[in-house]
C-alpha cells in the first residue's frame, strides 16, 4: 500500500503505520483490542442491537475495517447497515485480506458472502465532503481519524456540527480521542460528554450523545473545567475544506489572542484546592 505499512500489534492483529504523518492507525497494544475497548464496548453496541430491529452505523475513517468488522461480529437479533467513510481506496481494497477472527466477515466485506440482515456501503472520499451529503440518522457513530495534533481536519467544530445533524436523538458517538480541543468542539456542537476509563480510572476514550441518558460515565467537574482553558480551544474549518496547515495556524492565532486561563495554571490551581 502506497500510504501505509503493515505491522503486527501486540495482540497479534494487523496494524498500519503512515510514514508521511509518522502516525499509526491502531494502538501498538492491539488493533483488535483497541476496537473492542474504545468503540464497541463504550457504544454499548451489543445491547443496542439486542434492543432494536434495525441499527445504522456511521464508521468515519474505516481504515482496514476493525470497527465495522467488530460491529458485524457483535450485532444481535437485528438488521444492520454500515456506512463506511474512507479516503484511501487501497485500505478498503486491502481490508478483506487483513486477518480477522471471523473469516466470514472478511468474505462479506469482499462481496463473496452474505451476512444475515447486514449491509455495508463504502464512500471513498474526504469524509468532510461525504458527511454533508448524508441524509440518514445514525444509532452509532465511530470516529477513528488520525490524532488531531497530526491531522485536525476531522476534529473541527464544523465537522462535529455535521455529525450532530446525522446522529439520532438516541444515538451515541464514540472516539478513542480525549484531547481537549476535540471535547470542546463536541461541546460547542451540542453534545453531552462522557468517557470510557481504564482499570486505573484514566480516560482513554470519549463518548458523546445528544441525550445525557446515554452517557454512562459523564466527564467530572475537573474535566469540564479543562474545557474552559486555552488548551481546549477547538479547531475551525468554516467551509469544511481547509488544509491541516491552515487549521493549525487558525487555532494557534486564537490561542495566542485568548484571555482564557492556561491549562497548566488551571491544573496547579485545582491541585492546590483542599
Amino acid at each position: 500500500m502506497k500510504n501505509a505499512q503493515i505491522f503486527i500489534t501486540k495482540d497479534g492483529s494487523q496494524g498500519l503505520y503512515n510514514p508521511e504523518l509518522d502516525e499509526i492507525y491502531h494502538s501498538r497494544e492491539g488493533a483488535q483490542k483497541e476496537s473492542i475497548e474504545k468503540f464497541i464496548i463504550p457504544s454499548d453496541f451489543e445491547k443496542r442491537t439486542k434492543e432494536s430491529d434495525f441499527i445504522r452505523v456511521l464508521d468515519i475513517c474505516y481504515g482496514i475495517g476493525y470497527n465495522s468488522k467488530n460491529a458485524l461480529a457483535f450485532y444481535k437479533n437485528c438488521n444492520i447497515t454500515i456506512d463506511a467513510l474512507e479516503i484511501d481506496k487501497e485500505l478498503v481494497d486491502y481490508s478483506p485480506r487483513a486477518d480477522f477472527f471471523m473469516p466470514e466477515i472478511n468474505d462479506f466485506i469482499a462481496g463473496k458472502k452474505e451476512l444475515t440482515g447486514a449491509k455495508i456501503n463504502f464512500y471513498i472520499d474526504d469524509a468532510r465532503k461525504v458527511i454533508k451529503t448524508l441524509n440518514h440518522k445514525y444509532d452509532v457513530i465511530f470516529l477513528d481519524a488520525f490524532a488531531p495534533n497530526k491531522l485536525p481536519t476531522l476534529w473541527s467544530v464544523e465537522f462535529f456540527k455535521q455529525i450532530r445533524r446525522v446522529i439520532k436523538e438516541t444515538g451515541v458517538l464514540v472516539t478513542y480521542c480525549s484531547a481537549q480541543p476535540v471535547r470542546k468542539a463536541m461541546d460547542i456542537s451540542g453534545f453531552k460528554l462522557g468517557k470510557a476509563e481504564n482499570e486505573k480510572g484514566h480516560s482513554f476514550a470519549t463518548v458523546a450523545a445528544l441525550d445525557e441518558a446515554f452517557i454512562k460515565t459523564p466527564l467530572d467537574d475537573y474535566e469540564l473545567g479543562l474545557l474552559n482553558t486555552k488548551a481546549a480551544i477547538p479547531y475551525r474549518d468554516k467551509d469544511l475544506n481547509a488544509s491541516a496547515g491552515e487549521m493549525f495556524k487558525t487555532r494557534e492565532k486564537e490561542v495566542q489572542n485568548s484571555a482564557l486561563e492556561g491549562a497548566s495554571a488551571y491544573i496547579r490551581r485545582m491541585k492546590g484546592k483542599p
